[in-house]
């Protein structure tokens, strides 16, 4: 421990050294020049030539200003090494800013090709990151000793020294291969989906097949980087087999569940799904499907639903699919008194029905006599809707609808009624029939 705490002492003395001091105060005036020039060119603001013809020229346009930083601390550091003759630290955090803003370029020209949401995340989650850290390093190992630093013994684990290296590599490791395995996951889905034409359901599966692949090799590849005990692997191995065969073995059903679905193809987003609450049947759109649980929305409150995957493999459910077609066939039922003829009922019922918004003309209404009942005949008008998320107010249209039809025909919707009888052997009896 004597020996890191010399290291750190002679990291902050060298950090303040005078030549260092010196190139800082340099690129700090190169900033404010910069801003003040930026504001009075307005690069992005101006035309550029072709810009409406050839779309990457919109990508140079993005980074006008960052162009302009990259020639103004180009400039400064060069003015200082003329002055001075010591500018190496200067020089290279300019090569380094060039570099950033490559990789800037190839990310905007990136988005024209690869899904935007996945590029961007992919640039802030872990590009932009993995810059500031390698950045950070590089200073140092300008202004000091860092592989002494990176090599100072921090913490012993199962008999295992670990260094500031190995502490790095473990910390900052696992979160890229966390948080930056989508965009290579697409891109080997892509090439995958081009040489073995895979359907839309196999290439969702794929990519998330991929994303887990990337990252248990990743992490197993770190571990063996860093030399960890393989007693110690074999501890955490056998805890979590425990885990899974108690804990987490609903947690391992819906993991495979999910990844049973994705094959399959038989959810997808966009499809529509009849999940049974307590209020009855809601009909649900598929957001998102995701290794452990399915993503829902609700219309009929706008809220989302997280449904286990497991449930789809344990209840039936109905689906209208997004990919073939979105109809649905509705239903509402209403009863009518026995002196009213059917064909004038019916007639009544189908075209009603035919004048309700949101109700198709093909295929028409359909009315049709259910059953005889106790007091009514029951009927059904059968029709058909665009949409299985606006089943629920198509039918109370239809409904209202039917009742002001059957208002102004003067069909009677009759109540349920019971007739009691006196029995005359029995004094003060009375019998229900």
């Amino acid at each position: 421990m004597n020996n890191l705490s010399d290291i750190f002492n002679d990291l902050f003395s060298d950090a303040f050294r005078v030549s260092v001091l010196i190139q800082i105060v340099t690129l700090g005036l190169a900033l404010i020049f910069w801003v003040v020039l930026s504001k009075l060119l307005n690069l992005e603001a101006r035309p550029w030539l072709f810009e409406r013809r050839y779309k990457y020229i919109s990508a140079f346009k993005e980074l006008a200003n960052e162009l302009l930083l990259l020639f103004v601390l180009r400039i400064f550091s060069l003015a200082l090494d003329s002055i001075s003759g010591v500018a190496g630290l200067a020089f290279f955090i300019t090569g380094f800013y060039g570099l950033f803003l490559f990789s800037r370029f190839l990310i905007i020209l990136l988005k024209f090709h690869a899904p935007i949401a996945v590029v961007s995340k992919f640039d802030l989650s872990v590009l932009r990151p993995a810059y500031v850290i390698v950045g950070f390093l590089s200073v140092l190992s300008q202004i000091s000793d860092l592989p002494s630093l990176l090599a100072s013994p921090v913490a012993m684990v199962f008999g295992d020294n670990f260094s500031f290296n190995d502490v790095l590599l473990l910390l900052f490791g696992s979160y890229f291969l966390a948080t930056g395995t989508a965009l290579p996951a697409w891109g080997l889905t892509w090439l995958a989906a081009k040489l073995f034409q895979l359907s839309k359901p196999a290439i969702r599966a794929t990519e998330l097949i991929m994303r887990y692949l990337i990252v248990a090799i990743g992490f197993i590849s770190i571990l063996a980087i860093v030399g960890v005990n393989y007693t110690f692997l074999a501890a955490i191995g056998g805890g979590l087999s425990v885990g899974l065969g108690f804990g987490l073995k609903e947690v391992f059903s819906n993991f495979i569940s999910g990844l049973w679905l994705l094959i399959e193809g038989a959810v997808r987003p966009g499809d529509v799904l009849l999940l049974e609450t307590g209020n009855g049947e809601d009909p649900c759109e598929v957001l998102e499907l995701g290794m452990r649980a399915t993503t829902l929305w609700r219309d009929r409150d706008n809220v989302e639903l997280v449904v286990p995957n497991q449930l789809f493999f344990t209840q039936q459910m109905v689906t209208y699919s997004g990919v073939r077609d979105r109809y649905r066939r509705g239903q509402v039922l209403i009863g009518a008194a026995y002196r009213h003829p059917p064909e004038q009922v019916i007639a009544i019922l189908e075209a009603v029905a035919a004048t309700v918004p949101r109700v198709l003309a093909k295929p028409a209404p359909k009315g049709l006599l259910l059953r005889y009942d106790d007091s009514a005949i029951t009927y059904a008008i059968r029709y058909w809707i665009e949409d299985p998320m606006n089943g629920i107010s198509v039918a109370s249209a239809v409904g209202i609808a039917v009742w002001n039809a059957f208002s102004r025909e003067g069909i009677e919707i009759p109540y349920p009624q019971r007739v009691l009888h006196m029995d005359a052997a029995i004094p003060n009896a009375r019998t229900q029939i």
